[in-house]
């Protein structure tokens, strides 16, 4: 069986949370900003960027 170089071992219960929060609250924001047509400033390849809304 091939691996990925990642363990096998399902995530811990409060890890699976904590993700699935932080996915909630990024597509709040952007459904938010989409809204009042503003732009989402994300962390891209070491800079701040501006994505259109």
């Amino acid at each position: 069986m091939k691996t990925n170089g990642h363990k096998s071992t399902k995530s811990p219960a409060f890890v699976r949370r904590a993700e699935r929060a932080l996915r909630r609250a990024a597509h709040k924001v952007k459904t938010q900003n989409r809204a009042l047509k503003l732009p989402v400033i994300v962390w891209q390849d070491g800079k701040v960027v501006e994505k259109p809304a």
